[in-house]
């Protein structure tokens, strides 16, 4: 998770005691330290200029550490990059699957997902928007990370609705209704509105629409006026 690394002080090497730029770390905890240090120096060179933009320069540049040290922990920008595309998408998967795990009806598991899928962009911050503009640039490692997150989405979403005794989805539909998702939620964060509860009851609605559409079958289309009730969506 990005929020947990631990802040890049003004300088990487003072925090662990004075040694030179070239000398290696004592220890395994100053070792972690360090490499925990890039990584979030990566994830903000990310969030400025986009993979295409990154730079072994800028990233030691962010952390104040030497070339030889990056080298030393990282094998190249793509490599640090990787890691941080892996532990954010690690974190989506994991808010939103135990979300979905942990609710009763189909519905309400849709909804904790979606809820999920906000505190996920909450913690992001500035990130989301990086991956955001890149998650459909086959160059990019933004675009394969997000094909996991299409695939666990996937195949929870599908074991859900076959425990209903129901054909699993087309994963066209499934993708679909992340692509609308992903576009509100993003909107929610960085659109031209401020976030607020208003405007998120706005962006449910939106999103609790899709998922009835694209997600419900006969059942939910039978019913939908008195689904879209309970849920609180409005149909007019």
């Amino acid at each position: 998770m990005i929020t947990a690394m631990p802040p890049i002080s003004s300088s990487a090497e003072p925090s662990i005691g004075k040694r030179g730029k070239g000398r290696p770390p004592h220890n395994a905890m100053e070792t972690e330290l360090i490499r925990r240090q890039i990584q979030q120096a990566a994830a903000q060179v990310f969030a400025s200029h986009g993979a295409h933009g990154m730079s072994v320069a800028l990233i030691t540049q962010a952390c104040e550490i030497s070339r030889p040290t990056f080298y030393r922990y990282f094998k190249n920008t793509e490599a640090v990059l990787e890691l941080v595309l892996r532990e954010a998408n690690d974190r989506l998967i994991d808010l939103v699957v135990t979300a979905i795990r942990q609710s009763d009806d189909p519905m309400q598991k849709v909804e904790a997902g979606l809820l999920a899928w906000r505190r996920w962009g909450e913690e992001m911050g500035p990130l989301l928007r990086t991956i955001f503009a890149e998650i459909h640039d086959p160059k990019s490692l933004a675009f394969s990370h997000r094909q996991r997150v299409l695939e666990a989405i996937g195949l929870e979403l599908n074991q859900m609705v076959v425990s209903l005794g129901r054909k699993p989805f087309d994963p066209l539909q499934v993708e679909t209704f992340v692509i609308g998702v992903e576009y509100l939620g993003y909107r929610f964060h960085f659109g031209p509105e401020a976030p607020s509860e208003a405007l998120w009851q706005r962006t449910r609605q939106a999103m609790l629409r899709l998922a009835m559409g694209l997600l419900g079958g006969p059942l939910e289309w039978g019913h939908a006026s008195q689904l879209a009730q309970v849920l609180g969506v409005q149909l007019d």
